[in-house]
């Protein structure tokens, strides 16, 4: 394997995917918008950038020199913050898709971008899948589209671009497990009878280079095969361990976002995709 990757945003993800990336003969450029991340973004990177889309003063000439590029872009607070969103969901997306579009370079160029499943909303429990509209009642949930729809803008005859939406994220520095074992016993203030979506790093890291590998184009559920309510997961989890149940909430709790579906990985399954990770709930495979 060989060429040239780029990743905008490396963070919890983006780092990991680089890491990959590099470990596969891929040459990676990666950018933070913060000069003090510069020295640690060396070590998973072969260029590293400052770079904030949007900026009208940002060099945007590396992306002529890749091969594919991830948008891993997200909001750096870590609660949710409307005019953050606004900035990175409703500025900073479309700036770096017009950058993209005006390019100087006509080589073929395939970009990644990561969403949330979170967009589909509150459908009850039911199953969804691409096709399904996302909630687009939810100010947050109407940005997240709309910088999905418009980063497929960029498809074209020298662009191939996909959105990948991704379950809530867990792996190496993120035991969800672990966390909800804590809360054994304890009220949670969260409606346990909602269905999540979730899905391993390890299962990101490959769904993007499977993504970048095959080209693919268009919207696509990355996500594994777990489809429990918050109560069911943490009943397994705790009585697997013989601890006292989580209590939860049986209603949703005023002016939070909801999230309830079964979100079906099917589409990316018969491009010949599969999660390594089908739960976690089972033991994590090596890479």
């Amino acid at each position: 394997m060989a060429g040239r990757f780029g990743i905008i945003g490396c963070g919890y993800v983006g780092s990991a995917v680089a890491l990959h990336m590099r470990n596969n003969g891929i040459e990676v450029t990666g950018t933070t918008t913060s000069p003090d991340r510069l020295g640690e973004l060396c070590a998973v990177v072969d260029h590293p950038r400052i770079f904030k889309a949007g900026d009208p003063s940002a060099d945007t000439s590396f992306l002529d020199q890749l091969d594919g590029l991830l948008i891993a872009m997200a909001p750096t607070t870590s609660t949710y913050e409307e005019d953050q969103y606004k900035a990175v969901y409703g500025e900073a997306i479309p700036a770096l898709v017009q950058a993209i579009q005006q390019r100087s370079s006509t080589q073929s160029l395939h970009v990644t971008y990561l969403s949330s499943a979170g967009v589909y909303g509150d459908k009850a429990g039911q199953v969804v899948n691409e096709l399904t509209p996302p909630d687009l009642s939810n100010p947050t949930n109407a940005l997240l589209a709309d910088a999905e729809s418009t980063v497929l803008t960029l498809n074209s005859s020298s662009v191939q671009a996909s959105v990948l939406r991704l379950g809530g994220i867990y792996g190496p520095g993120k035991n969800i497990a672990d966390y909800i074992r804590r809360a054994s016993g304890r009220q949670v203030p969260k409606n346990g009878n909602h269905i999540n979506a979730w899905v391993h790093l390890m299962d990101i890291i490959r769904g993007v280079d499977f993504a970048f590998q095959r080209r693919l184009q268009g919207l696509y559920n990355l996500v594994d095969d777990m489809q429990m309510t918050r109560r069911e997961l943490s009943n397994a989890l705790c009585d697997e361990d013989g601890l006292p149940p989580v209590i939860w909430d049986n209603h949703d709790r005023p002016d939070t976002r909801v999230f309830n579906a079964r979100v079906s990985n099917a589409r990316l399954r018969a491009m010949g995709f599969t999660p390594r990770v089908a739960s976690m709930l089972e033991q994590v495979p090596a890479l």
